[in-house]
C-alpha cells in the first residue's frame, strides 16, 4: 500500500472517529436547559442554587392590539406580493406550482 494510501485511510479514520465522538455529544446543542456554571459549583463543593427565572413581562391591551395589527400588515402585504408573483409568472408563461389542495 503506498504512504498516500496510508494517510488517506488514517485521515478517512480519525474524521469517522471524530464525527462518531460529536454525534454523541450533547455539546453545542440549542439545549435550553443548559445551565452555565451550576455543575461546576457542585462539583467544587459549592451551593448549587436554581436561578431565578426572569419576570414575565406584562402586557396590556393596547400593546397587544396593536402587535395584532402589524402581523396583519405584514400577512397583507405578504399576500399582496405573492399574489403579483403569481401574476407575473402568468404573464410570462412560467408554469406556477401549487401545492394540493386536500
Amino acid at each position: 500500500m503506498s504512504l498516500t494510501k496510508k494517510w488517506k485511510l488514517i485521515l478517512a479514520s480519525l474524521s469517522f472517529a471524530l464525527l462518531t465522538a460529536c454525534a454523541g455529544s450533547s455539546g453545542g446543542s440549542d439545549d435550553s436547559s443548559y445551565d452555565d456554571g451550576d455543575d461546576a459549583a457542585a462539583v467544587e463543593g459549592g451551593s448549587s442554587s436554581k436561578k431565578a427565572a426572569p419576570p414575565k413581562e406584562v402586557i396590556d391591551e393596547n400593546k397587544l392590539k396593536k402587535t395584532e395589527d402589524e402581523a396583519m400588515a405584514a400577512t397583507e402585504e405578504n399576500h399582496k406580493l405573492r399574489k403579483e408573483i403569481f401574476d407575473a409568472k402568468n404573464k410570462l408563461g412560467i408554469p406556477v406550482e401549487r401545492p394540493d389542495a386536500e
